[in-house]
């Protein structure tokens, strides 16, 4: 286990849940396959949104907006920053939940402020028919402001705009004879045609030393390849939506 997660899994209330992930080098298919011992898994389907400014004031300093459509034709709308290192102990807002996201090589705290939206409301923001803005409450445009690595000026949010979709299939993966409670194999589609495939599973603060390894044990039975590195979806998001990446 590396220190710097020793450090943070000692320090009582940093988070409130772990999730482990790792990307997989393997198309998705063969993944799920392998992992859940079925030739044709059960994928369920869902659409997410990111929603920035056409110069990705927020992603650039650490700041996620994701509008997700759930089931029965809800929505939901989530503001996370990612903080590490020093900025780890700082304060969080009001209502919001802290995640501790452990990929291999690092570790970070996901602290997100989420809300149902009025579905009539999220579907015209797709459509472009109103503002983005409209759809985060005021604790969410505070945090959008206030919570990344750098502050984001309130008027910029007036520019936001809903990006994607992003589609998300997921196959549950029964992992009880790992240690582990439930994994979930991810597959990601963004709008260019790029795709992410992710293994992940949670647990709590208290169970990360026992979890980690059952992790890396299913990935070593099932014969699953990780990737040579972790790649966030946000590090996509800017390749999608970045001109200069583009051009390049």
């Amino acid at each position: 286990m590396p220190e710097a997660l020793s450090e943070l899994i000692g320090t009582d209330g940093l988070a409130d849940s772990v999730e482990l992930k790792a990307l997989l080098a393997c198309p998705a298919g063969p993944a799920a396959e392998a992992l859940t011992g079925r030739a044709a898994p059960t994928w369920s389907t869902r659409r997410s949104y990111l929603v920035d400014t056409p110069a990705l004031d927020l992603l650039r300093v650490g700041v996620e907006v994701r509008l997700r459509r759930r089931t029965r034709g809800r929505y939901d709308l989530a503001v996370s920053a990612r903080r590490g290192g020093s900025t780890a102990h700082r304060g969080t807002p009001r209502g919001g939940r802290v995640e501790l996201d452990v990929v291999p090589g690092g570790l970070w705290l996901d602290v997100e402020v989420r809300a149902e939206v009025d579905p009539e409301a999220a579907a015209r923001a797709i459509e472009g028919a109103v503002a983005g803005v409209d759809l985060l409450s005021a604790a969410q445009r505070a945090w959008a402001c206030r919570g990344g690595a750098g502050p984001v000026d309130d008027r910029r949010l007036r520019d936001l705009r809903v990006h994607g979709p992003l589609v998300v299939s997921r196959v549950k993966v029964a992992a009880a004879r790992w240690g582990l409670r439930r994994a979930d194999l991810e597959h990601f589609r963004f709008p260019s045609g790029r795709e992410l495939v992710e293994l992940s599973t949670h647990c709590g603060p208290r169970e990360v030393a026992e979890t980690v390894p059952a992790f890396e044990r299913m990935l070593d039975e099932q014969h699953v390849v990780c990737a040579s590195a972790y790649r966030p979806r946000t590090a996509v998001w800017h390749d999608e939506l970045d001109p200069a990446r583009r051009r390049n």
